[in-house]
């Protein structure tokens, strides 16, 4: 077994695990629809890599084509996922014609007799152009997806940078006929790959758990804070129980708390009625 193949069955078993992940993630919190996106982005690298793997024994032009045209799809739908969670609209239009775009140039490729290095700088103008868009959106999200140091947006940024930084070297390779260069910028692709599918949906579910702690503790929060509201009348000083009637104070407390009053009089009341005669009330006819 080569080294190609190991490398694209460890990123087939990473890929299956993470999607499941996010799959059973979005299925337990609600069926957001940034987690769907990143849910459906994970299914089709996963696919892509297959693909991949299974290339020796697929048609050369399909081979060729799908799993690569499937890694530009998943980038888009993580493109999706980022504009989600960060409250924006969805690009579809750009999106549709970035895909068209790309597909039209790996079709034209494909008609060329030999390999070219100009195929591998197509594929890396696309894929880091997606995810420098996606570093962008996230910016604007919680804290969460872009403040920590291995949040989703900064893997989406080294990502980019890797891409920009092997596009240079396939331009240098094309030009300059560096022949020797080009297997080991291919190994170093498979080899990031791997990297970043388990940095970034990682990163993705560590995030959305912890926007969904911060949630649910400012839900709590609220909660209780509107139960520890008593509804008092501004007239009478009544108050109102859980069950919507009205009672005297002292009656309240005894019934909610057990607590029993016993009357005195301030310094104020005192001093008021300190000249009126005290006539005590009539007992409370039964």
């Amino acid at each position: 077994m080569g080294q190609e193949t190991v490398t694209y069955l460890t990123n087939i078993v990473i890929a299956v695990i993470l999607a499941g992940l996010l799959t059973h993630s979005w299925m337990a919190q609600g069926r957001t629809e940034s987690l769907r996106c990143w849910m459906i982005s994970a299914w089709i690298i996963a696919t892509a890599d297959m693909l991949f793997a299974l290339r020796p024994e697929l048609p050369a032009a399909f081979g060729r084509f799908a799993p690569t045209f499937l890694i530009t799809l998943g980038q888009a739908g993580l493109l999706l996922g980022a504009r989600a969670t960060a409250g924006q609209t969805r690009p579809w239009g750009v999106l549709s014609a970035v895909a068209a775009i790309h597909a039209a140039v790996l079709g034209y490729f494909l008609t060329l007799d030999q390999p070219t290095h100009w195929r591998m700088v197509a594929n890396g103008v696309v894929w880091a152009g997606l995810s420098l868009a996606s570093f962008a959106s996230l910016r604007k999200a919680p804290v969460f997806f872009w403040k920590p140091a291995f949040a989703p947006a900064n893997v989406f940024l080294l990502h980019a940078a890797f891409h920009l930084l092997r596009l240079g070297f396939a331009i240098a390779s094309a030009t300059y006929d560096w022949t020797g260069i080009a297997a080991a910028l291919q190994i170093l692709g498979d080899l990031e790959a791997s990297f970043f599918t388990v940095a970034l949906f990682v990163a993705l579910l560590i995030a959305t758990l912890q926007l969904r702690h911060q949630e649910l503790s400012s839900a709590r929060a609220e909660v209780e804070t509107l139960s520890g509201l008593l509804p008092i009348c501004a007239w009478c000083k009544k108050v109102r129980d859980d069950a919507g009637y009205w009672q005297q104070v002292e009656d309240y407390f005894e019934r909610r708390d057990r607590i029993r009053f016993t009357h005195g009089i301030c310094a104020d009341c005192a001093d008021n009625f300190k000249d009126q005669p005290f006539e005590p009330s009539a007992p409370e006819q039964k």
